[in-house]
């Protein structure tokens, strides 16, 4: 698959990155839709997005886990992959960094310091810190909002 060329311009695989870029960008900004993390529900999205992509998880799955694992290990490699994903068409665009604004959410509500948080911002795990915290107030100050309208139509 990757020394195939749809019509000479680039290799097929580079395409299909491409292809789940543009969808999940599709998926997270236009549609507004949160982070999916269930691989059957990822594969079931990204596919319904954009029908090209019909085999494309299955054929990252199966060149990185190996057969031998148990199903148990399977299941939960499947959610390694569905990160990947997230990940490459993160480097690909970085405005599909929903993924890394989710790492980071996570690492701060475990507890997790400013600098640890930079830390894996800067291996491009996660958004830096102040990015975190900047989205943490907005959150809060709409979640305030809804709250105060919901009462004043009571």
């Amino acid at each position: 698959m990757l020394q195939e060329t749809n019509a000479g311009k680039e290799p097929i695989f580079a395409s299909y990155i491409d292809i789940l870029t543009k969808a999940l960008y599709h998926i997270q900004r236009r549609d507004g839709a949160s982070l999916e993390l269930d691989p059957a529900k990822f594969e079931h999205m990204i596919e319904a997005t954009n029908p090209q992509l019909k085999g494309f998880f299955n054929y990252i799955m199966n060149a990185i886990i190996p057969k031998e694992r148990f199903a148990y290990n399977i299941n939960e490699s499947k959610k390694s992959i569905v990160g990947l994903c997230y990940m490459l068409a993160g480097l690909r665009n970085k405005f599909v960094n929903q993924h890394k604004l989710e790492v980071g959410l996570y690492l701060m509500a475990s507890g997790a310091t400013w600098e640890a948080i930079n830390t894996m911002s800067t291996l491009e795990y996660s958004v830096c810190a102040k990015t975190v915290e900047k989205y943490r107030k907005q959150f809060k100050k709409n979640m305030y909002l809804k709250l105060k309208t919901i009462l004043l139509k009571m």
